[in-house]
């Protein structure tokens, strides 16, 4: 049988160390002509380095700078509607997203709209869409009841990551990244059963990259302190590994499987029932836990890893009540009917949901 034509979008350019900052001006000067851009940003502590970090060098540059604020709000339709009326009447041709998950959420989103470059700038190593093309679940759902199909993210033309800046960034941050590469130990063995059982391409590149991302955490977690540029820098190397490894498998396969329904479901919980979810790589952590216990892997090491790394384990850790923690579990294999994992298509009974999350001490 004919192979398929693949195509793979992966960032042109990739700076990350010590004031990799700097080199911005020369960055946007490789990929742009019309020197007008737009920087989204987030809230206080992103806001800062956008303003005192990244527009200077761009202004050395002679780059004229818009720069549009989401503040702490989550990344949402409305938010992408305010940031793509910025950047068109900005006449921008380049976006730099400079902040977290949310920040490069939208900066991607609102890029991909328009048709024009985006270069995401990190302020913490917090997960793996730094480098990827994809957008978190909840955004992606919201786009498409909105606009009423699919939007084909792009990934980012370059990726400048300063260490020295994501160090300064909390703690919980880097064991949330800790936490979303640990994942991809269960989101390769999803992906190869979903090959085996559904006939789904997989890619062993792919795969290969992402648990080597994954590998990299397990092996280096000693050295995994808050503060440290060297800690920082495993890190962010191993979340642009992975960003890179959905871009080769066109796909977010190799990075997410059941681990991530897990916490799409409760994300969908927390609005259904008010409760504050946790950031995502803790959630997704906490996931990875559980759908390795049902693959019969060793679940043990993802949780002495997390552990090592500071991370919570348990749902009191995490700050979700255990109840909430059991209905994930119920829905989870709803969230992406199309995405086949270890969960089925019947998901958990009650019962078996809270056997594995005791089992797993998770509760």
């Amino acid at each position: 049988m004919e192979k398929k034509l693949e195509v793979m979008e992966i960032p042109r350019k990739i700076l990350f160390g010590p004031r990799a900052v700097d080199e911005i001006g020369n960055v946007c000067n490789e990929i742009v002509v019309n020197k007008r851009v737009t920087i989204i940003t987030g809230g206080r502590f992103t806001s800062e380095i956008a303003y005192n970090y990244v527009l200077p060098p761009l202004r050395d540059a002679d780059f004229e700078v818009k720069v549009f604020k989401m503040g702490s709000r989550p990344a949402s339709f409305d938010i992408v509607v305010e940031a793509l009326k910025v950047t068109k009447s900005h006449n921008a041709s380049l976006i730099l997203a400079v902040g977290g998950g949310r920040v490069i959420d939208v900066g991607k989103t609102v890029a991909s709209l328009i048709g024009i470059p985006y270069i995401s700038v990190p302020t913490s190593a917090a997960n793996d869409g730094i480098a990827s093309p994809e957008i978190s679940y909840l955004l992606k759902m919201e786009l498409y009841e909105k606009i009423n199909k699919k939007i084909k993210i792009k990934a980012p033309i370059a990726v400048i990551a300063d260490t020295k800046i994501i160090s300064r960034a909390p703690k919980i941050t880097l064991a949330a990244g800790c936490g979303d590469l640990l994942a991809k130990f269960v989101a390769v063995r999803d992906w190869e059963l979903a090959h085996k059982l559904r006939g789904e391409d997989y890619s062993e590149y792919a795969a290969s990259l992402a648990l080597l991302s994954a590998q990299l955490i397990v092996k280096r977690a000693n050295y995994i302190k808050e503060g440290l540029e060297e800690s920082t820098r495993i890190v962010v190397k191993a979340l642009i590994g992975s960003g890179v490894a959905m871009s080769i498998a066109g796909s977010s396969r190799p990075a997410s499987g059941s681990e991530h329904l897990f916490s799409h479901a409760l994300d969908m919980l927390s609005k259904k029932y008010g409760f504050t979810p946790a950031p995502h790589g803790l959630q997704v952590g906490i996931g990875t836990i559980m759908m390795m216990w049902l693959h019969g892997g060793d679940w043990e090491m993802i949780r002495r890893t997390l552990k090592t790394v500071g991370a919570p384990t348990n749902a009191y850790e995490l700050g979700i009540e255990p109840k909430y923690i059991i209905e994930a579990l119920t829905i989870a294999h709803k969230i992406r009917p199309d995405r086949y994992t270890i969960l089925g298509t019947q998901g958990l009974t009650r019962e078996a949901a809270e056997r594995l999350a005791k089992e797993t001490e998770v509760i």
